[in-house]
Order: structure tokens, then C-alpha cells, then sequence
């Protein structure tokens, strides 16, 4: 077995462990927001900052791509890496999805070109929504079988 299966399958084992350990809590890592429970949607409300996508993580943005929920008005707005967009979501059969309007700017660089065409997917085609809090940090994940995005709560993500 080589090094990188050998870090993989102990990465596997360390993620299981944890979930295992958490479920044996009465815990669990993830929460599935599917718009059923209004206590969970407050967990999606206010802005995130897109940290991660499809395994790779987002570095040298400016600005940085960013959704809002307003999970009041049902309301979606944000800057998608090339455009700003806004519109209305609702949750149909478990999945997330959002009407939105958007500026139709050039997307300058390969980054900000993943992350519009990912998230616009996303949003149209219907997305997962999955919460997590790990050691501190609290992650909202928007998936579908075209991909993902990983978003940070804006506020903690910002440089002092």
C-alpha cells in the first residue's frame, strides 16, 4: 500500500471514528436542513463566504464569492465570483432552490468561472443543504450530483 492510500484510509478511519463516537452521544456531526423544522433554517441565515469547492479550496478571490440567506423573506442575494445575483428560494421535496437574477459581467479568472457555474447549478437545479459545526468552526454545505460549495460564516472568516 503506498503513503497516499495509507493518509487516505486513515483519514477515512479518523471521520468515521468521529461520527461513530458522536452518534454513540446521542450526536451528530451534520445536520440536514430540508426546510421541514423552522428551527434548523436559522442555522443558514446571514452571509457565507465560499471556502471550498468540489475539494479544492478557494484562495486569492477579491472580492470573495458570497451568499446571504434571509431565511425570513426567503430571500437569496450575493456575488457569485463574477456576478451579483438576488432572488427567492424555497425548499421543494428536501432540496433548496432559488429563482435569481443576475449582472451578466466576463468572469476574469478560472476560480471565479467554477464557483458561478457551480453555484447557479446549485441553485437551479435543487441542492442539499448540510450543517456542520468542527472544533469551533461552523460549515454550510450546498451539494448536488454536479458538485459542491463550502461556506464560512463571512463575519469569522474576516482578517482583523
Amino acid at each position: 500500500m503506498n503513503t497516499a492510500t495509507t493518509a487516505r484510509s486513515l483519514a477515512v478511519l479518523a471521520v468515521a471514528a468521529l461520527v461513530a463516537a458522536c452518534s454513540g452521544q446521542g450526536m451528530t456531526p451534520f445536520t440536514k436542513i430540508d426546510g421541514s423544522d423552522p428551527a434548523l433554517l436559522g442555522k443558514m441565515d446571514g452571509s457565507w463566504t465560499i471556502i471550498n469547492t468540489g475539494g479544492t479550496k478557494v484562495e486569492g478571490m477579491s472580492p470573495p464569492a458570497v451568499v446571504v440567506f434571509d431565511t425570513r423573506s426567503k430571500a437569496v442575494t450575493g456575488f457569485d465570483g463574477c456576478n451579483d445575483f438576488k432572488g427567492t428560494y424555497a425548499f421543494d421535496q428536501g432540496l433548496l432552490k432559488a429563482k435569481v437574477a443576475s449582472t451578466r459581467r466576463a468572469c476574469t479568472g478560472d476560480m471565479a468561472r467554477t464557483i458561478s457555474a457551480r453555484l447557479g447549478d446549485l441553485l437551479t437545479q435543487g441542492a442539499e443543504v448540510v450543517e456542520t459545526s468542527f472544533m469551533k468552526g461552523h460549515v454550510l454545505m450546498l451539494k448536488n450530483a454536479g458538485g459542491d460549495l463550502r461556506m464560512g460564516p463571512t463575519e469569522a472568516l474576516r482578517k482583523p
